[in-house]
Formats: structure tokens, sequence, C-alpha cells
């Protein structure tokens, strides 16, 4: 196991000190008291405030560098290693214990997430963790004492990190009730019901993002909108992580041979003995689908808590076809690695090469955030809406399909009598440098 956890720790530093981007600067910010009250700030962030409190704590004992963010997601990241490998051990065999183990450690998506000062890494131990114990209170017809606190204690963390885990909670109440054990019952009847304190916080929180969805439609399609892609999509970043391919027959090549990989795998694991590993995996993926017809909230990191589950079931089945997936896992990450434009976005090269003497445009002021941490967001226009004044003004082209879908922006630098004399391209990030 040492070595399991040491190979994840040394993975998981490989561009660990990357640009924060957009949903971490913010978080940054809100950390540091910038985006008023946190309590306030997690209501529009939309996700139980769990995360923010912990995040706040971290940042008040080792700071707001990319690496003081991002620590708590690396811890959790390799405690997900570790509960991954008791759990396979406790329902299958040492051997698959390492199998699984390396699988979560070399998973290119969970090894991204370990990386991001967000709330996923912290949701998938929560909920990796809980199931430890769930499956440890199943298996014994008494209950252990110090069993039963971990799992309320897990369980209430999870509920308290995500709103799509609540779904967790659900599928595991049903199970009981099938499995009769009433006991385990009431013990999530106590996590459940902790969630009564934030009930009313939740409410504004919807209330909030329905106000959003109706202001930019736009946004609710790219944050969590239901498409037919999302159920595929979901699945293929499970296991080829953040990467891509511009030639899409070599994509789809790639992506029909390990789905046949794995296919060959999962048809030899014994599904009716390890029914609850289903039950992990199946029943939030589909209510958060269904959920995002009316509210746009699903997106496959959200879901990133159940993919320990399916990583389970690839150790389960063929071993050495298992142990393919993980030579195909670093594989993955390499080219990630070596592709930038896969990395986040880029702001902080940015900011450290703009000159000093110029004008700063974006197409929504409100998306500015990393330029505010990296000290460079006083005094931003926003051309659609503002007085367009200074020369050069550097146009940072950034979600400009979200908040100016018709080029407004673009077209009133235009008739101000600005024209583009240069364009810089980051990591997800390009700039026009217009000049009058």
């Amino acid at each position: 196991m040492t070595l399991i956890l040491g190979l994840a720790l040394i993975l998981r530093l490989v561009l660990f000190n990357q640009s924060l981007w957009l949903d971490e600067a913010i978080e940054a910010l809100a950390l540091m008291g910038r985006q008023g009250p946190l309590l306030k700030y997690a209501l529009a962030d939309f996700q139980p405030p769990l995360y923010h409190f912990i995040g706040y704590f971290n940042t008040h004992l080792f700071g707001y560098s990319e690496i003081a963010l991002r620590l708590p997601s690396l811890l959790c990241g390799l405690a997900t290693v570790y509960f991954m490998i008791k759990i396979a051990d406790s329902i299958a065999s040492r051997r698959v214990g390492l199998i699984a183990g390396l699988l979560v450690a070399t998973n290119p998506l969970l090894i991204y997430y370990s990386q991001e000062g967000r709330t996923y890494a912290m949701t998938c131990l929560f909920v990796t963790a809980s199931f430890y114990y769930f499956m440890q209170l199943l298996r014994k017809k008494y209950l252990s004492k110090l069993c039963a606190i971990y799992y309320v204690l897990f369980t209430t963390a999870f509920l308290w990190t995500s709103y799509l885990a609540w779904f967790v909670l659900l599928a595991q109440g049903v199970y009981v009730l099938w499995k009769k054990r009433y006991d385990i019952l009431a013990f999530q009847a106590i996590a459940g019901l902790t969630l009564l304190a934030w009930l009313p916080s939740f409410l504004t929180s919807l209330g909030i993002g329905h106000s959003t969805l109706s202001g930019s439609p736009e946004w609710g399609r790219v944050v969590g909108g239901l498409t037919w892609k999302s159920l595929p999509l979901t699945w293929i970043k499970f296991n080829l992580g953040r990467i891509g391919f511009d030639n899409k027959m070599f994509y789809g090549v790639l992506v029909a041979g390990v789905g046949l990989l794995h296919l060959a795998i999962l048809r030899t694991v014994p599904y009716k003995k390890y029914l609850i590993l289903l039950i992990w995996l199946i029943p939030p993926i589909f209510l958060g689908l269904i959920t995002a017809s009316i509210l746009p909230i699903y997106s496959y990191f959200r879901v990133l808590f159940v993919l320990p589950a399916y990583l389970l079931l690839l150790a389960l089945g063929s071993t050495k076809l298992s142990k393919i997936v993980i030579g195909l896992n670093i594989l993955f990450l390499v080219i990630f690695w070596l592709s930038p434009r896969y990395h986040r976005e880029d702001w902080r090269s940015l900011v450290s090469n703009l000159p000093a003497n110029i004008a700063l445009a974006m197409p929504s002021r409100a998306q500015s955030a990393p330029l505010f941490y990296y000290s460079r967001g006083q005094d931003i226009i926003e051309p659609s809406h503002d007085l367009i004044v200074g020369n050069p003004i550097y146009y940072i082209r950034y979600v400009e399909d979200i908040f100016d879908v018709r080029r407004v922006g673009a077209a009133k630098l235009q008739e101000s009598g600005y024209t583009i004399t240069n364009q810089l391209s980051y990591p997800g990030i390009a700039v026009d440098i217009y000049t009058k």
C-alpha cells in the first residue's frame, strides 16, 4: 500500500503548481473575504458549504498560494486511494486491492481533480469512505459502534459537500430497506437530518440558480445542461481524463478500443455478489441526469464520486486486462502532461506578461476573478456596455460564447476606431490587442 500511495503522490505532484483557473480563483477570493461573507458566497456557488469552511481554515494556516489552495484536494485524493485498497481487500482479496489501488492512483481524471482547489476530490473521498464503512456494517450482524460513528461522519460530510451526492444516501437507504437492515437506516437518518439546518439556505441557493439560468440560458448549457452527450462524455472523461484529439476518426477508434477492453473486463465480474457497487455507481448518475433536465447541475466532474465504484468493478474483473487499463492510464497522463492546451487556464502567465500602461477588457467583468487574484483586475472594461477608453486595449475573449454571443463587444471596439494589431494565446485564454 505504501508504494501505491507514494506513486499516487508523485503523479499528483506533476503540474500541481499550475495557474489557478476561473473557479479556483473565485474560491480563492471568497476565502480571502473579497467576495463578501463566505456563507453568502456558498449560496451563489450552488454547493453545500463544508468545502468552503475547510478551505477557510486551511488557508488561514497555509496561505493563499496555488499549492496551499489545492492542498485539501491533494490529501483527499491520496486518502481515496487508501480507502479503495481497503474496500477491495475487504470484499475480494489483497491482489484485487492492489489492482484497485493502482487504478485509482493512476486514473487521469482523479489525478486532475486532486490538483484542483474545488470540492470534487473531497466529495469523492467522503463518499468512498462512507461506502467502506457502509459495507463493513452490512457484513456484520451486530453493529460496531466505532464503524457506525465513522459511517455517520463520512456520510454527513459528503451530504455537506455536494448536492448530487445526496443521491448516494438515497441509494444506500433503498438498499438497506431491501436488505431489511433497519439498524443501519437509523444512522442514515441521523446523517440526513443534519441537512435540516441547511434547508433554508438550499432553497435560497436554488432560487439563485433559477434566476441565473433565466438571465443566461447559455450558462445553463455550459455548466451542466442535459444533452445527448452527457452520459457518454462521463464515461470517456472517467477513463481518458481531460485529453481529446482533433482527428475525430482517431478519437472515435481510441474510445471504441478502450470501451471494448472495459467490456471484456466487466463481463467477467459476478455482479450479484457485488451489487453494492452498482448501487454506488448507477443511481447518482441516473438521478443526476433526470435532475439536469430541470436544473443544469450535471457534469462528469460533479459525479466524480462514483468513479471509484467503476474502477472497483474493473479491478474485480480480468486481472491481466486490468493491468492494461493501468498502462493506458499512464499513457493518457503523459499525453496530458505534454499538451499545454489541456492544462488549466494560464492566467498567471498572462498577467505576468501584461504591459503596465494598457486597458483591460472582457465580455463579462463577472469572470475577472483570476485577474484580481493575480493583481491585475482593476478598471476592467466591458465593451458591450461601458464607455471605451484607453490605448491599447487588451480584450480577453474569455467565455465570449456565453456572455457576448453576438460579439457586441468586438463590434463596439471597431466602431470606436480600434483595430486588432496583435493576438496572444495562452492555455484556455485568447487575447486580442486593439490599438486606436
